[in-house]
């Protein structure tokens, strides 16, 4: 389940930029905005736009963003005298002065969450009729700095790292092998970036082959987005994340330590706590990667499958400030 929203709310806290006299750091609940001096007192309403986030520059409040020939920003973070400042802190525009804290101003500012530019034709899709009948769910994972406290300091957990490319499904169901892009069920017979994957690394069919009916998610990358991790040009290749059965999430480190399949890299496996959170800006482990190689972040569960009542399953990202500063 993740959930996207753009909402008002209360500045409770303002500390000084130790290295600018004319910038503030606003705390944000997970996150930080650096402002102007003095534009925002505790008490004040604001709205908070998070990072994967993009802004039409027709309005006003995102004019100074705007780049020629783009009507729309994408909001990352920026280092600002030394700080890092994610996504966006601005005051409540005059068109929106009657909301209240908490009510989601998205649709009204015509925000849009980020969704990286996948080719793939409408000819590519399945038909509907031709479609598997076993529950199937889009994978999504919520942000961690959005419910820093759903998984408890010591809670024995896995952390893989997160692979920027293009989610995948694949299914083997009553003698037919699914292919699936993160919302749609694809042709099989077509030369996009899932068929290539299944082409290049028999793995996946045979491991689906062997657990009909279970559902199997991962992530397709190379020539998909703007990390290649070392592949050549036009390659892709697949990573295995997670699995489900009839909607039951498997568990992950049974899937992360099946031998036959190729699985997302385990950066570390033991009892959380925030200080791991720093391999987020290591190199990526990917086994093509050169060294220097950005990762894109990390992904966190628990050892244990479990579901949380705000997010459903628990399973979390969190982003390196490489990837922020340097997202296309």
């Amino acid at each position: 389940m993740s959930t996207h929203s753009v909402n008002i709310i209360e500045i409770s806290e303002v500390r000084p930029h130790a290295n600018a006299e004319r910038l503030d750091i606003v705390p944000v609940g997970g996150w930080q905005a650096v402002t102007k001096k003095g534009q925002f007192t505790p008490g004040d309403l604001a709205i908070y736009i998070q990072p994967d986030y993009t802004v039409p520059t027709a309005r006003s409040e995102f004019a100074f963003l705007a780049k020629e020939g783009r009507e729309r920003h994408r909001l990352k973070a920026v280092r600002l005298r030394g700080v890092l400042s994610y996504g966006l802190l601005i005051p409540v525009p005059a068109d929106l002065s009657g909301r209240t804290v908490g009510d989601d101003v998205m649709t009204e500012l015509g925000i849009e969450r980020y969704e990286p530019p996948v080719i793939m034709a409408g000819a590519d899709e399945l038909p509907a009729d031709q479609c598997p009948t076993t529950y199937a769910s889009k994978f999504d994972v919520e942000t961690l700095q959005n419910f820093p406290d759903i998984i408890a300091e010591g809670e024995p957990v896995i952390v893989t790292e997160k692979i920027h490319g293009a989610n995948a499904r694949y299914l083997f169901e009553d003698g037919t092998f699914f292919i699936g892009s993160r919302s749609r069920w694809l042709k099989p017979d077509v030369a996009h970036h899932w068929r290539r994957a299944v082409d290049a690394d028999p793995r996946i069919e045979a491991w689906c082959r062997m657990h009909t009916g279970v559902v199997l998610y991962g992530e397709v990358y190379g020539a998909v987005q703007s990390l290649k991790y070392g592949l050549k040009p036009g390659h892709v290749s697949f990573c295995a994340f997670a699995a489900s059965d009839k909607g039951e999430w498997l568990n992950t480190a049974t899937l992360l330590d099946d031998a036959s399949l190729p699985a997302a890299p385990v950066v570390y496996r033991g009892p959380y706590s925030a200080d791991i959170l720093h391999r987020a800006e290591d190199d990526s482990s990917i086994s093509t990667a050169p060294a220097g190689h950005m990762r894109e972040g990390l992904v966190i569960v628990p050892e244990v499958e479990r579901r949380g009542d705000k997010i459903g399953r628990v399973a979390l990202k969190h982003i390196s400030n490489r990837y922020w500063e340097g997202a296309d």
